[in-house]
Order: C-alpha cells, then structure tokens, then sequence
C-alpha cells in the first residue's frame, strides 16, 4: 500500500520531545524521592531508573508501532523501516538520559554492571516489538484496524453515548473557546473527590500527565500533535485508575477542540 513517508517520518519525529520530556520527568522525580529518603545512591536506585527505562521503552513503541499499522494499513517492510528508525532513536534517547543519571551516583562497577544488564533489556523489548510488528502481531494479540481509531470512552454522564477523543482535527477556534474549560477541567480533576482516593502513584502518574498536557493548554497556539496525545493519554489513563467523572469532563472538551 502506498503511503506518505514524509508525513510517517515527520509524525513519528513529533513524538521524541515528549519522550525525553518523560524520561528526564520521571527519573528526576525518582531521584527526589530516593534522595529524601536516604537511599539515592544505592542499588534501588538503579533498579528503578532500569523500570523507568523499560517500560517508558516498551509503551512508546507500542504506540508508534499501532499508529504506524493505522495509517500505512498494514505492517509491510517499507513500514517497518520506519518504525525501526524512530524505536533506535527513542532507546538512544533513554539509554543517554539513564546513563547520565546512572554514572552521577558514583556507585562504580555497581552501576556499569547494572547499566549493562539494562542495555540488553532495551534491546530486546526493542527487537521483539519490531519482530512483531513485522509478522502483523502486538504482544499476544493480532495488529488489526481500529475503525475510530484512537480512545473511544463511555461517558458516565450520558448513557450509551462515546466521546471519541483524538479522531478528529484540531481547529484553532474551538481551542480558543475551549482553552480555559480544560485547564479548568484538569484542575478540577485534581481537586476532586475521585483523585483524592487515588492511591500515591495513581496520583503522581495523574499530576505528571496532567502537567505536560495543561502545558501545551496553556499556550496560545499549541502542538496539536503534542495536546492530542496528551489529551488522550489523561483520558484514559483517569478511566484505568477510576477518574470516571474527570475522565468525561476532560474527554468532552477535548472532542470540542478536535472537531
């Protein structure tokens, strides 16, 4: 099948800022959080920015390779190698900041053992996704089209209805008439009864996704391709931990500017 290569280039290209946005986020957060209790410059430490790596790793490119099946239809070598040069970047991009970060702690041959182990980890993750896409698989399930296309979530203030979040085109009017009602929308959330019964890492993974896409909200005139991930992203990420409400409001508002 016939496909606009510059237009995959360039998409997949879009979403390396937000994975060096996440990784550095994340490992700095954790970086507090071991150095307020005592233990940064230990073994843990390590084992946590090697999580950090592979599952920020594994769910980008998870991402980009449905994205990649949806919009060249099918997952042929022309799509792969694409997709193959956007997942060595993304694991160039998080080896680099882990490394850093790893070497920082002084921990020696502790760290560069470790650092090793990670290496191979990422590699892995990353041939066997390519692998899959490849042979038209995701994990254990078959690559298949989506007719919406992206998030589709149940709204539990109108029965029966979808709000299909991110399928349609950004349209700078709406946005302007719709950009106080989401930052206030996220705002709210945060606020509400539902987050305060989140545990402390649903609310973390809440605030962190949340900052990034009030962010790109808060701009005169956003990336649209950053506030539609994102967008989506919250939305279903606050339907997982049980944000339903927020999960809604959030969705409604987003359906308006995605016209």
């Amino acid at each position: 099948m016939v496909f606009d290569t510059d237009y995959l280039g360039r998409s997949l290209d879009n979403r390396l800022p937000d994975v060096h946005e996440a990784v550095t986020r994340e490992v700095k957060a954790l970086q507090n959080k071991h150095a307020a209790a005592g233990r940064l410059k230990s073994g843990a430490t390590l084992i946590a920015v090697e999580d950090i790596a592979t599952n920020l790793l594994k769910s980008t490119i998870t991402d980009a390779s449905k994205f990649t099946f949806e919009f060249t239809g099918g997952h042929e070598p022309g799509a792969l190698v694409y997709l193959k040069n956007f997942a060595d970047r993304v694991q160039h991009l998080i080896w680099a900041e882990i490394t850093e970060k790893a070497e920082r702690l002084g921990l020696g041959e502790v760290s560069t053992n470790h650092l090793e182990k990670v290496r191979g980890k990422l590699d892995r993750f990353k041939q066997q996704a390519l692998d899959d896409f490849s042979h038209g698989m995701q994990g254990s399930e078959r690559l298949k089209k989506d007719p919406v296309v992206n998030a589709v979530i149940n709204q539990s203030n109108s029965p029966g209805a979808v709000a299909q979040v991110g399928a349609g085109t950004f349209s700078q009017s709406a946005f302007v008439q719709q950009q106080h009602q989401l930052i206030e929308a996220i705002d709210q959330a945060i606020n509400s009864p539902e987050f305060a019964a989140l545990n402390p890492d649903q609310q973390q993974g809440f605030r962190d996704i949340a900052d990034v896409l009030k962010a790109e909200a808060s701009t005169a005139k956003p990336d649209t391709g950053k506030l539609q991930r994102w967008g989506k992203t919250l939305v279903t990420f606050a339907a997982d931990i049980g944000m339903k409400a927020a999960s809604s409001t959030i969705a409604q508002v987003l359906t308006k500017i995605f016209t």
